[in-house]
């Protein structure tokens, strides 16, 4: 009878140990699954990651009552405060498919974020993960060594494609500097788990293996953001460990920090050495100040942005519509971030988002701080054991966090999912230290199941949301990558389904509205050619109607009237074009056209107005 009752027991702490563990697998899932898929930049490519973590957040529903190191409330509420905000002003913003990878990125974030706080907080899990996330970076660097070698855009998966960028290397990514941005993270979290970490020395020296190669990869990226802030890290790195040394014996200190000093010697000279033996590396980074660069330029619009409304800012995703607006001549390439993530803050969410921000990072740094302070310095002084699995990955997420701080200044790392996703993790870690301060676990008291209560709750959200706008996403896709390869029958199909299922998505109407102007184009006959020019205005002004501060509909629309003889209406079109994008050469060269087209009287069927 006895066994009998104890039985429920043990089938509950099973569950819960066993939903803990499909966590982790699903949480390694995620982050694979984002990095690979350009880094989840379109929600398209996004969703499936989110959906993985909302899996977690259900899961957590059997861990809810677990024995768990508590994080710190502080952390916590920051955390709420801070995004929360950030949810709410996004929910408000003028254009709602604008503010979806916000507020997408912000629930995915949070679910890791909670999950690393709240539950997973073993060491040995969190650094399993790590070293999962290592072997992710070397696949991204070999994909980035074919890109430089070859200067070529290869991605390892076919149907995904990067932007230009020549020699540098992106990795999975489409952006070299976000490649970037990923290895300078993982990379000083080697280093500390290499030096600081109780792995036995084989787990060790391949740890330092993908140090490495995380930092080739970043030279290799020739982001030069990247560098700055690499170096950043590793001088808060060696500061920190220093720090520690200086609490350990004198013989202590030579048996580690001599090593140190070796390895810091063998990365500096590989670094000068790739800088020296390639004149493409050699000039970005002896360009790393640059004052003509066109970032200056971005900034300003940024701060002319933020003056309109300096509260609680113009909305998530309206820098696209700001940036165009009060850029400079030098600045042709549409601006659709900041190159900041300071100023970006400010301007779409305000003075109040950035307040907030503020409080949420001083939390987390106050917190990494006492931990590694308890981890490590008081506890190196009162014995002789310098070495530590949660006092290392504390030290790797200060670390961390400081590379973020730098780069952040000269990019836009944190609007990438896959990159968010990265950072909560660390902010999980810098909020719970998981080393366990009693001896027998104690049961969560009910405010710490009230805040594990997030996890469920946020996965419901994604989940549901994750089932209801995928098809439109993924329709909405084929769509464009059609109408990019010319299969106009095709792009109108699927942006009709699309619409089945998605109806506030202005990029489906532009596209069903450019392949009908290409439908045009393509057809001789006048009556046929005038339903299509009649049909692409319809689908763009649905468009224009869902952003109305955004020029490209009014251009199009102007191009389409003109091919009708409706010259009016396209002078209409096009002087609210300019008005969106004064500074911008091509807007001009584009209303020249039409008003050529205007005095030659050109129709669809080439003859003259009706």
């Amino acid at each position: 009878m006895k066994l009998a009752r104890t039985d429920p027991v043990k089938i509950t702490a099973f569950l819960s140990r066993s939903t803990d563990l499909i966590a982790a697998f699903l949480l390694a899932a995620a982050f694979a699954t984002i990095q690979a898929l350009i880094g989840g930049t379109r929600l398209l490519f996004s969703m499936p990651a989110y959906g993985l973590l909302s899996l977690i957040g259900l899961l957590a529903l059997f861990s809810l009552g677990r024995a768990k190191p508590e994080p710190n409330r502080f952390c916590l509420v920051s955390t709420v405060l801070f995004f929360g905000y950030i949810l709410t002003r996004a929910l408000f913003s003028p254009v709602d498919y604008l503010a979806r990878p916000d507020i997408y990125s912000v629930l995915g974030g949070l679910l890791v974020y909670f999950f690393v706080a709240c539950l997973f907080t073993e060491a040995k899990r969190r650094m399993l993960l790590l070293a999962f996330l290592l072997a992710l970076a070397i696949v991204h660097v070999s994909i980035g060594a074919i890109q430089f070698r070859g200067g070529h855009n290869f991605m390892l998966i076919p149907f995904l494609q990067r932007y230009d960028y020549g020699r540098r290397a992106s990795g999975f990514y489409v952006c070299p500097n976000h490649l970037a941005g990923l290895l300078e993270v993982l990379g000083v979290f080697g280093l500390s788990i290499f030096f600081w970490s109780r792995w036995p020395l084989w787990a060790k020296l391949l740890a330092g293996y993908a140090v490495c190669v995380c930092y080739l990869g970043v030279a290799l990226t020739g982001s030069r953001g990247g560098y700055l802030s690499t170096i950043a890290s590793l001088v808060f790195f060696a500061v920190l460990s220093l720090a520690l040394l200086r609490k350990a014996s004198t013989a202590l200190f030579w048996k580690v920090g001599g090593p140190s000093l070796i390895v810091a010697a063998v990365i500096g000279l590989t670094a000068v050495f790739l800088l020296q033996e390639s004149s493409f590396l050699g000039d970005r980074a002896q360009r790393v100040v640059d004052p003509g660069n066109v970032r200056i330029d971005m900034w300003q619009a940024a701060v002319q942005q933020w003056k309109l409304q300096p509260a609680f800012g113009t909305g998530s995703g309206t820098y696209l519509y700001y940036g165009r607006q009060f850029r400079t001549e030098r600045v042709q390439d549409d601006p659709v971030y900041v190159h900041n993530d300071y100023l970006h803050l400010l301007a779409e969410y305000g003075v109040v988002g950035f307040a907030f921000f503020l409080v949420f990072l001083g939390s987390h740094l106050r917190s990494g701080w006492k931990n590694f302070r308890r981890l490590g310095l008081k506890r190196v002084s009162v014995s002789s054991r310098l070495l530590s699995n949660a006092m290392a990955l504390q030290l790797g997420a200060i670390a961390a966090v400081s590379a973020y701080l730098v780069h952040s200044f000269l990019d836009f790392n944190l609007h990438i999912p896959a990159n968010v996703l990265l950072l909560a993790f660390v902010f999980g870690i810098l909020a719970n230290a998981g080393a366990q301060l009693t001896p027998d676990p104690v049961p969560p008291e009910r405010s710490a199941i009230a805040w594990r209560f997030f996890l469920p709750a946020i996965g419901l959200v994604v989940a549901v949301q994750c089932v209801r706008l995928l098809p439109g996403e993924y329709f909405t896709e084929r769509s464009r990558t059609s109408l990019r390869d010319d299969d106009l029958p095709s792009s109108v199909l699927f942006a009709e389904r699309a619409l089945a299922f998605e109806h506030n998505n202005p990029n489906i109407y532009a596209y069903l509205g450019n392949a009908r102007v290409e439908q045009a184009e393509d057809t001789s006959d006048p009556q046929t050619r005038t339903s299509f020019y009649l049909a692409a205005i319809e689908a763009l002004t649905k468009q224009r109607a869902l952003a109305p501060q955004d020029k490209v509909p009014a251009v199009d629309l102007g191009f389409a009237y003109d091919e009708l003889g409706r010259f009016p209406e396209a002078e209409w079109m096009f002087e609210q074009a300019l008005q969106l994008d004064p500074k911008s050469t091509s807007t001009r060269g584009y209303y020249q056209a039409h008003l050529k087209s205007w005095r030659a009287g050109k129709t669809a069927s080439g003859s003259g107005s009706p």
